[in-house]
């Protein structure tokens, strides 16, 4: 999955992705330039508000989430390497494997923790890879529809 940046600020946001508590306002700048595009490595929504996880302009060896609104989607394919959980709370994950089986992955990932970091590293590449070289494939009904066209009289 692909997205491009179209708001790097939280005066772009609702009240759903704000709390103060943890600096997150309407004067919030996000780590994240205008027209540049991203990869997705891991999504969850909760509350009515969708968060990205991606190698932002501050990468250093994690993603970070970034509220959805920031951003447009420009390749809505979700990776083969996701899978997809929902929680008794109501939350709902798309990650690779490991992230959804270890229930504290990300902490330790953000901690640095090297077994954490190097999965990270080899999804990341792999995931990468994958949308970096997967050419769009056409609609199966697009097809058919023009099958059908070309084999009409």
């Amino acid at each position: 999955m692909r997205i491009r940046c179209i708001a790097n600020t939280g005066e772009f946001l609702n009240e759903t992705y704000l709390d103060p508590a943890v600096g997150r306002t309407k004067e919030t700048e996000f780590q994240l330039t205008i027209d540049k595009e991203y990869i997705v490595y891991a999504l969850y929504q909760w509350q009515g508000s969708i968060w990205y996880y991606i190698c932002d302009d501050g990468y250093t060896y994690y993603p970070q989430q970034n509220p959805a609104p920031l951003f447009e989607v420009i390749d809505n394919r979700l990776s083969s390497y996701w899978r997809f959980e929902v929680y008794p709370n109501g939350l709902l994950k798309l990650a690779f494997e490991e992230w959804l089986s270890d229930r504290y992955f990300y902490d330790k990932l953000t901690d640095g923790e090297e077994t954490e970091s190097l999965i990270f590293e080899k999804v990341k590449e792999l995931i990468d890879a994958e949308v970096l070289s997967a050419a769009p494939k056409n609609n199966v009904i697009e097809s058919v529809v023009l099958t059908a066209n070309v084999s009409r009289p």
